[in-house]
């Protein structure tokens, strides 16, 4: 299993690679991180957020995902919360294939 600071270094990683222009603006905030059995949501933000708290320069999604077991980092789904994503996954009761695949 992952340590808490091992899981924020590979969700930095994980944000950087989607977001390389925001880089610089990059905020973990490792103490609102939350351990869950199926691995951790690690949140961040944007230092333009931090600085003016406009919801517009907020990001669209703040948390990571980073599965315990050597799953890649990914984004939650927005339908649902962190918190029930994570029991979903932990139980198996998830899709495990990507169904979109060839469907756009």
């Amino acid at each position: 299993m992952l340590s808490k600071s091992e899981a924020v270094e590979l969700a930095a990683e994980f944000v950087k690679a989607m977001y390389p222009d925001k880089m610089a603006s990059l905020v973990m905030l490792p103490d609102k991180c939350e351990e869950y059995g199926f691995g951790w949501a690690i949140r961040f933000d944007w230092k333009e957020h931090i600085e003016t708290g406009n919801p517009v320069d907020a990001p669209f999604t703040s948390v990571v995902v980073v599965p315990h077991h050597g799953e890649a980092a990914h984004w939650p789904p927005t339908a649902l919360p962190v918190a029930e994503y994570m029991r979903r996954r932990e139980v198996g009761d998830w899709p495990s294939v990507d169904r979109r695949s060839g469907g756009y």
